[in-house]
């Protein structure tokens, strides 16, 4: 697969059947395609889901690239997933058909009891692998047939939340405006004569690229809060300045605009992950968690308020499902868990962000409480796949100190942030 090629997976216009059918339907076929992945548990049914789902997805009339996409996809599915739980099988019986760490190897072996491939794991990788296909194909169908706008446009039929739907609504027309700046500032940094090619000058440009790029959003946030208060844009019916009053969520115009931005770059924080470092054994976890809760950090810090969790978490992963994979309700408890805890370790303590301790903790636990979720609920119960003890021990170990790192890292970069604003009037 080519380098951002996973960016081409977006809306295409054309006339099919698929594409003429509301977004409400495509919500409902979303729903329909994850509650039967959990529920059916023969072969036989999962292949059938599969082919049902992949002829939807051949009327909707997807483009050659795609269909590449989607190949390349597939087979990365099946072959990670046929590859952990050939390694991690964790019923009986399970016949070793390959030795991966003896155990009486030192360290590793003996920790582990050993490291071997089990052909059941491998025939029943295979199987599991059916159910993310469906997954798969199913948001592919529902991201190429479905106008991200009319999306969130279903969402508020569907009784959403006004502030939280136009938080979605803003994010989506901020995710141009952001590319295009960090392209401006980029190019401003190579005409000062700074490599960004090299891995050093990468390094550097988070730096030079993050805070200018902040600033100027949060800029670019007010001026559309300024605008959207001078139409007459209430979130609230009964609140004609925009705040939704003895609520907790009581963010103004502004801050929820800078929360739209905030999902936006918790979105692009996961490139890292897409371009290969989720490739890593056993540390994928550890990078994955450091841009995503560095970002997620910097919001908090920026507006400390209750609810600030709630909507970036919850926006966020809203956010990925109508761009990327498809509305799909199996994933919003892993947000809402995410969300809780943090709140609930925010209004315990009666502060926010205030120092690296109070993010090194708050990062633990963001870590611990997410991979916990996955290891243990998420994966076994919605996805059926099961992994080892010291696996899942190890996962949230790298987990928790890449949440940690970020932690500590976003309430650094909220610092300099606040400083830059201030000096600039902000």
């Amino acid at each position: 697969m080519k380098r951002g090629e996973w960016f081409q997976m977006k809306y295409e216009h054309k006339n099919t059947f698929i594409h003429c059918l509301s977004p409400e339907i495509k919500i409902a076929y979303s729903i329909a395609v994850s509650i039967l992945i959990v529920i059916l548990n023969s072969p036989r049914e999962l292949f059938l889901l599969a082919a049902a789902v992949l002829l939807v997805l051949f009327l909707a009339g997807p483009g050659f690239g795609r269909i590449r996409l989607l190949f390349f996809a597939v087979a990365a599915v099946v072959l990670s997933t046929f590859a952990s739980q050939a390694v991690f099988y964790s019923f009986e019986p399970k016949t070793a058909v390959f030795t991966l760490v003896p155990d009486d190897f030192p360290v590793v072996g003996r920790f582990t009891g050993g490291i071997y491939m089990y052909r059941e794991g491998m025939i029943y990788g295979l199987v599991q692998s059916l159910r993310l296909i469906a997954a798969l194909t199913m948001a592919v169908t529902v991201v190429i047939s479905t106008h991200p706008a009319h999306m969130v446009e279903a969402l508020v039929r569907l009784r959403f939340s006004r502030s939280f739907s136009f938080v979605i609504t803003m994010s989506i027309r901020f995710l141009p405006f952001m590319f295009e700046q960090s392209k401006r500032i980029v190019l401003a940094l190579r005409m000062r004569g700074i490599k960004t090619r090299s891995i050093n000058g990468a390094f550097r440009m988070i730096r030079f690229i993050f805070i200018p790029l902040v600033v100027n959003s949060l800029r670019q946030a007010k001026i559309a809060a300024f605008a959207a208060e001078t139409r007459g844009i209430a979130l609230d019916k009964n609140s004609p300045d925009g705040r939704r009053k003895n609520s907790f969520f009581d963010f103004n115009t502004f801050e929820l605009i800078t929360i739209s931005f905030f999902i936006i770059l918790m979105y692009v924080s996961i490139v890292p992950f897409k371009m290969g470092l989720g490739r890593i054994p056993f540390f994928h976890t550890f990078f994955f968690s450091i841009p995503i809760t560095c970002v997620l950090f910097i919001g908090i810090g920026l507006i400390p308020k209750p609810g600030i969790v709630f909507f970036m978490v919850c926006g966020h992963r809203l956010f990925i499902q109508i761009m990327l994979t498809g509305i799909n309700p199996l994933w919003w408890p892993y947000a809402l868990i995410e969300a809780t805890s943090l709140e609930l370790f925010f209004l315990l303590r009666g502060r926010f962000l205030d120092s690296y301790g109070a993010a090194f903790s708050a990062g633990v636990l963001r870590g611990s409480v997410v991979y916990l979720y996955f290891y243990l609920v998420s994966a076994p119960y919605i996805w059926h796949q099961f992994y080892a003890p010291w696996y899942i021990g190890i996962q949230t170990f790298w987990g928790a100190a890449g949440s940690a790192v970020g932690g500590m890292a976003g309430y650094r970069f909220g610092l300099l942030i606040r400083k830059t604003c201030a000096r600039s009037g902000l």
